[in-house]
């Protein structure tokens, strides 16, 4: 959207940020400041409201009537305009009917539109949405459609173009790429950092008010966070993508207005703004990082001036009047080059541009001598481990030729720099009327890595494996599709000279190696669009107007054949982005080609040690090593495994097996040895005759995998309608199989038009065990028939409309085979006795979700220890997740270990969940046999049990058999949080060593065979930013234990603990951290010891031996004081190194102490720990020393405390 500002404005160009204009007591009070405003000076400014203009409930008149006096406003005042962005408050404060609030508002602001007033909306869609100024590039983001909980548009619904999170970040990407000589201000009404009480900055008063419960509520807001605060977990997702795209730009604004404050922050080269304290001010914390930091009511300014200098201005607002308080400069100008800013890099107008040559300056008749890779040599060691892969391909030289800008194609002209997160591009303009891409041949997977391990080992480690590609597979496959006929870009071998003609991009492409081919674009003149295409889409685009219209449809057999295709050469890279499509109307509708591209990963060879780990089942997910014989189609197929169920719902087993014939019919031998030498001569003696034969074999098999991939496909079908409505005729036949039809709906009495059949597949129930019809929009039919003796589970997903659903089908073994997901508080309904209603936990399930399926995964893990009691051990363990629909994260997990020592230690243990088994609550089991358990240290029952140094280091060494069971319920919530009931039995037997401590106290309760018969009840409230080296947050804890144990003279016992943790940190660079934990416990009763209550190194008093002293009851502080010295980030290995230290006191009572045992212990001591990578991998190596240890080691991982 472009919007002419007055061709007058060249000088300067202001923008005003503010939100929050609902906190004025008439939303319109607005207006008077807005006119003041402008009063105290000249000049075309933006006027953004950036969300929460409006409250909650406020009447719909009024919002007109709101509008009305803004467009009065603008008459009034023609150098100004106005933009209205969404907040929380648009969307009912995130409540259930949010959406429908918006809408509604949306509505009112529609009817009364004024050319400069810009409302962004736009159906409560995620954007983003770009508006055009003098200088300045303005892109609008919706952020509450992250934040939102509750409904909202989906990738299904056809209200958005974008509705996922993945499109949102290539849209933005796009937009800043192509962005060019102009600045850019980003609008989003929450912010990605904040110094208010939204993000987790609070005064010292709040930690105490009151004393305990201002902790918690204050934790709670920093790490887990009510709707409108910015660590919920709904905008998590959003404020991490905008901070890494953010990354990798520079000289970005990002204005927000959720906080009740005036802040300006720098980050990197990127400065964030939040303006939303118009109306009247919250906290704002100070920062070293904060040129402003303002808790006053007022509002910014951002002027932007022709030179490129960027300043601010701060305002005060006392009723309608607004005053001037403070400039500052947030971009200096490149042209003036004063002060030490940071210099604006978007725009620079004092540069003049470098303008093209019209012709290149020298021909160059002769090719160039390149290796496509020289960096991927490697030696042998590097190869056994890493792979030799085709690193000789890479390095060896190749005769290539230049490309000639003057006659290639017409001649090309520069059109501007390509995307991609890989490769080295630019797009180009040919004379012949069409596009073109320059895509380097090399690749750096850098920008496609998470943000965090750029620049470190796995950085450079993925670099290095770039070497699996082959760098001139992309020229044999092209042949190889023209034989079957499928719709591709045919690449060339080129050096980009280093001329001229390439204008301001000569410095950084000149001499790159690479390949030119045709970009399948519709946005040029129709005669030239690729293929002869009407239209030419984007995936996620495509996926649209399938869900908008069942008119529009995909060439399905075609797919197959491209997707059988992608199996033969090995091509583990097609996801989404990977495709376009190719759009041509027909009678009945708009029909669809793949355009299949990126080969990158064709013909991929996964060899060496680490490669070969990696190409397991169990390990990455995707990817494959091409090898004559295919040994993980899973792997193979995975990337495209969302498209495939979805495009290819309709195809059968026979569909998929004929596509492979025709590829097999359309391919010779002679066809593969000509696509080979396609590659550059060079290579084919070093990897193209290996490729040959494995082409060769691989066709062979394709039946056979096409047989494998179909099973896989079958077990799990969506079949998926669109916005209009749909008639779903489902016939469950005698021998089990299911037949489904979905056709057109006759507008005159609501029946299946049988004229325009849509999906028609009959399904077997030793393939398929689930078919979901999903109605997504319009109004719907679902008619289930016939009878069976068994069949197939049917789940009916209706979407929204005022659908129907009639099932009169039987099936007479098994339960109900008809589940209905239906919102619908009065759903038209008529139902036999096969259907029943489901009411899902999560109201996400009541919606089509095409990226919602997930393959069953296992994980096997091996572990050699050490320990000085049980000295050398062998571990081994294996974890399963199962998946089923309507189960977030996974359905089941089932984990298996083991272990056995070199001193005949063993063992065994079984555990699992089941995730939301009685509504939000799992269920949760373990078995485990230990024979025997280490106790570790056992010095008797008191607070002031004598040690005795003299005697042998295993004489207070103690052991007992143990065999456990438990079942019970778990309920996650609140991010780390969890309350947790279970019921456990164990048989335990104290094991009585000679020369030992048991041995020469018999009477210790513990040592015969107990059964033990417990119920458990945790509370967890976890409010901690994380759980391994905490440095803000609260966490407490109750638990509660009562049961039986034989033998006993009670007839119940019970154990009752609290703990309460407290951290709290600088905000600097490196932070210093303090960190409490306090607690207690009482135990009623007899109990044996190994269940009583003890303290020591590993128990809540270090500087101790380990489970030093053991009573009925105990009491403990531990302080820590934490200090970072020094994190390193993108290096080779990321790291964060400190130092701390520690005094922990503590005491158990026993009823047996004699009055000499009333004391504390205390310990203390410090260290220093080191983090790679991540906190959970936290080492520490601490020295502890107390009356009894003079110096004491400790070494963990993780968590300090313990």
């Amino acid at each position: 959207m472009l919007l002419t500002a007055c061709g007058a404005c060249a000088a300067n160009f202001k923008v005003v940020l503010t939100g929050n204009t609902a906190d004025f007591k008439n939303p319109a009070d607005i207006f008077p400041v807005v006119e003041k405003y402008l009063a105290t000076g000249p000049g075309p400014v933006l006027w953004v409201i950036n969300g929460d203009a409006f409250p909650d409930q406020m009447d719909l008149e009024q919002v007109a009537d709101w509008k009305a006096k803004a467009s009065a406003l603008l008459g009034r005042h023609p150098e100004l305009h106005m933009l209205l962005n969404q907040g929380d408050r648009e969307w009912e404060g995130s409540g259930k009917d949010g959406w429908k609030r918006l809408m509604a508002l949306e509505k009112v602001l529609d009817q009364q539109k004024h050319p400069r007033f810009q409302v962004f909306f736009g159906h409560g869609c995620p954007g983003p949405w770009t508006v055009s100024f003098p200088m300045l590039e303005v892109v609008v983001i919706n952020s509450q459609w992250w934040n939102h909980p509750y409904e909202k548009p989906g990738p299904s619904s056809d209200a958005c173009t974008i509705a996922d999170t993945d499109n949102f970040v290539e849209e933005l990407e796009g937009i800043l790429d192509e962005t060019t000589d102009r600045n850019v201000l980003l609008l989003s009404h929450f912010p990605v950092e904040s110094l208010g009480n939204y993000g987790g900055r609070f005064s010292a008063a709040s930690y105490l008010s009151p004393p305990v419960i201002g902790s918690a509520v204050v934790g709670f807001r920093q790490n887990v966070g009510t709707s409108r605060d910015i660590a919920n977990a709904n905008l998590g997702p959003y404020r991490y993508k905008v901070n890494g795209i953010l990354r990798d730009y520079g000289s970005i604004i990002l204005a927000s207005a959720h906080e009740r404050n005036q802040s300006v922050v720098q980050k990197g080269n990127n400065f964030f703004i939040n303006s939303g304290g118009i109306a009247g001010g919250t906290f704002t914390a100070r920062s070293n990082k904060a040129a402003l930091a303002s808790s006053a009511a007022g509002f910014v300014e951002i002027n932007y001036a022709d030179n490129g200098t960027v300043t601010y201005r701060h305002w005060r607002v006392s009723g309608d009047r607004v005053s001037h308080q403070e400039d500052g400069q947030l971009f200096a100008s490149a042209c003036e080059k004063v002060g030490n800013g940071v210099i604006n890099a978007l725009f620079q107008p004092c540069n003049p541009a470098i303008k093209p040559s019209d012709k290149m300056d020298t021909p160059r008749p002769e090719p160039a001598v390149v290796a496509a890779g020289s960096e991927y040599a490697s030696k042998r060691f590097k190869e056994k481990w890493f792979g030799k892969h085709y690193r000789d391909s890479w390095t060896v030289p190749v005769r290539v030729p230049y490309l000639d800008m003057d006659t290639t194609f017409g001649g090309l002209v520069i059109a501007g720099k390509g995307g991609g997160r890989q490769t080295t591009s630019l797009k180009l303009v040919a004379g012949n009327g069409k596009e073109y891409v320059f895509r380097s041949v090399d690749k750096d997977p850098f920008r496609a890595l998470a943000y965090e391990l750029r620049g470190t080992v796995v950085s450079q480690v993925l670099k290095d494996q770039t070497s699996t590609q082959q760098p001139y597979g992309a020229m044999a496959v092209a042949p190889l599709l023209d034989r079957i006929g499928i719709l591709h870009a045919s690449p060339q071998l080129f050096v980009l000279p280093k001329d001229n003609k390439l204008g301001a991009f000569k410095d950084q492409y000149g001499n790159l190696f690479g390949m030119l081919e045709e970009r399948p674009t519709d946005k040029i003149e129709k005669s030239r669009v690729f293929a002869g295409a009407k239209d030419i889409e984007k995936s996620f685009k495509l996926f649209n107007k399938l869900y908008h219209d069942h008119d529009n449809r995909v060439e399905k057999y075609e797919f197959a054949r491209a997707r059988m295709f992608d199996l033969w050469i090995g091509d583990w890279s097609k996801h989404e982005d990977n495709w376009k499509w190719a759009g041509n109307k027909t009678a009945d509708g708009e029909v669809y080609r793949p355009i299949p591209r990126d080969r990158d990963h064709a013909f991929s060879r996964w060899d060496g040690i680490i490669p070969w780990l990696a190409d397991r089942e169990w390990g990455m997910p995707n990817g494959e090593n091409f090898g004559e014989r295919i040994k993980g189609l899973r792997s193979l197929m995975w990337q495209a495994r969302h498209l495939d169920r979805f495009v290819g719902s309709e195809l059968t087993r026979t569909d998929w097996v004929n596509a492979a014939r025709e590829i097999q019919d359309a391919v010779q031998p002679g066809d593969i040895t000509a696509a080979v030498r396609n590659m550059p001569a060079e290579i084919y003696e070093k990897d193209g005759r290996e490729i040959e034969r494995k082409l060769k074999v691989r066709i062979g098999d394709l039946q056979k995998y096409a047989v494998g991939y179909y099973t896989l496909l079958a077990k799990e079908v969506d079949v998926v309608g669109s916005g209009k409505g749909e008639y779903f005729k489902v016939m469950r036949e005698s021998n089990g199989r299911v037949k489904v039809r979905v056709y057109d709906i006759s507008k005159s009495d609501h029946q299946a038009d049988t004229s325009k059949t849509y999906y028609n597949r009959t399904f077997d129930p030793t393939e398929t065990r689930e078919i979901r019809l999903n109605g997504l929009g319009g109004d719907d039919v679902f008619d289930i028939q016939g009878s069976s003796d068994q069949s197939i589970l049917i789940r009916i997903i209706s979407g929204s409309g005022a659908d129907y659903v009639s099932d009169q089908s039987e099936v007479r073994k098994g339960g109900k085979h008809t589940l209905i997901y239906e919102k619908d508080p009065n759903p038209h309904l008529q139902l036999g006795s096969e259907a029943r209603q489901v009411m899902p936990v999560d109201e996400r399930y009541y919606e089509y979700d095409r990226n919602a399926f997930k393959y069953n995964t296992y994980l096997p893990v091996a572990l050699l220890t050490y320990n000085p009691f049980t000295g050398f051990a062998v571990h081994g363990g294996i974890t399963f997740t199962r998946q089923r629909f309507g189960k977030p994260d996974f359905a089941s997990k089932h984990s298996l270990s083991a272990s056995v020592s070199v001193k005949g230690n063993y063992e065994f243990s079984y555990s699992n969940q089941f995730r939301q088994l009685l509504g939000k609550w799992d269920g949760i089991s373990q078995v485990t046999v230990s024979r025997p358990l280490n106790y570790n240290f056992f010095f008797g029952v008191g607070n002031d049990t004598p040690k005795n140094n003299d005697l042998n280091s295993n004489y207070y060494r103690t052991q007992y058999n143990s065999l456990g069971v438990s079942a019970g319920l778990l309920r996650q919530f609140w991010k780390l949080s969890k309350i947790e009931l279970t019921a456990s039995y164990e048989l335990a037997e104290g094991i009585q060593r000679n020369n030992s401590f048991l041995a020469d106290h018999p009477d210790i309760f513990g040592t015969e065979q107990l059964h033990l018969l417990f119920a458990k009840g945790i509370l967890n409230l976890d409010f901690r930013d994380r759980i391994a080296l905490p440095e803000r947050g609260f966490r407490v804890q109750l638990m509660q234990q009562a049961g039986h144990v034989s033998q006993s003279r009670n007839d119940l016992a019970s154990i009752s603990e609290l703990e309460v943790e407290q951290y709290l940190s600088t905000r600097t660079t490196n932070p210093l951290t303090l960190g409490l934990r306090m607690g207690g416990g009482i135990a009623k009763g007899q109990l044996p010891f190994y269940k009583l209550f003890s303290l020591g190194q590993l128990n809540d008093l270090r500087g101790f031996k380990r489970n030093r002293f053991t009573g009925e009851s105990k009491g403990f502080l531990n302080t820590e004081l934490r200090w970072q010295l020094t994190e390193t980030k993108n290096t080779f290995v990321p790291l964060k190194m400190g130092v701390r230290a520690f005094y922990d006191v503590g005491r158990v009572w026993a009823k047996n102490d004699p009055g000499s045992a009333d004391y504390w212990h205390q310990g203390y001591g410090g260290g220093f720990y080191i983090t790679p990578f991540r906190e959970q991998f936290a080492f520490n190596i601490s020295a502890g020393t107390s009356k009894e240890e003079s110096l004491l080691l400790m070494i963990s991982v993780g968590s300090f405390f313990r």
